[in-house]
């Protein structure tokens, strides 16, 4: 854990790229941090960094089922800097992400979503200008065929467990998930390695072969 205000965190992990952030998270040996590839970005410029908000939810056969009174308490309990990160139980008969949940999010200063499911009301999620990652698209409601079971819970994507406020990042690369306690530890081997690798790339630029480029640097 750090001490270093939320904001800062995010902004210097979105100066990064997943692949650097991932890169330092192997040397340090936190090798489980990748979540699976299907998880895609809206457009490929989305970026997402902050910590995770955890959802849990199951299907339903049950058509009079309503979720909203677990939905709204867990929108209204998203905080500034928030990455809602929903487990779905690979449900994919609905969307499990839309525009209004969008836009209660961005109300409360949530800096994106990563949705392990459906998602729609795509163009008004873009007009929104809010970044989402998510399985698929579905123009079906998840009342009816999905509920949320809980929040701010351990959840499982793929092969990875997410804890609440462990620090999310995703762009077109991909998403990973860096557990809390190394959030700062993560962060500062990322930029130092960022730092050589512009200045080798520099010197790449100016004629600086790869093999005495690796022998002046080292492995990025």
């Amino acid at each position: 854990m750090t001490n270093i205000p939320t904001e800062e965190l995010v902004a210097r992990y979105k100066k990064l790229y997943t692949g650097i952030v991932s890169d330092a998270m192997d040397q340090l040996g936190l090798r489980r941090h990748l979540l699976p590839a299907y998880l895609r970005p809206l457009t490929p410029d989305m970026v997402i960094a902050g910590p995770a908000f955890t959802g849990l939810g199951e299907p339903v056969t049950d058509e009079a089922c309503n979720d909203n009174d677990i939905r709204f308490a867990m929108l209204e309990s998203i905080q500034p800097c928030d990455i809602p990160v929903w487990q779905t139980n690979m449900t994919d008969t609905c969307a499990h992400w839309g525009g209004l949940m969008t836009r209660s999010t961005r109300q409360a200063g949530g800096c994106g979503a990563i949705i392990d499911g459906g998602v729609r009301d795509v163009n008004d999620i873009l007009q929104q200008g809010f970044p989402v990652f998510a399985r698929f698209y579905s123009c079906g409601s998840s009342l009816g065929r999905w509920r949320i079971c809980s929040f701010q819970q351990p959840i499982q994507i793929g092969e990875i467990t997410i804890h609440p406020g462990d620090f999310m990042m995703a762009d077109i690369d991909g998403v990973l998930a860096v557990p809390r306690e190394h959030i700062l530890e993560v962060l500062e081997r990322a930029e130092d390695m960022a730092a050589r690798e512009d200045s080798m790339g520099k010197d790449m630029e100016e004629g600086l072969g790869i093999r005495a480029a690796y022998d002046k640097y080292g492995t990025i």
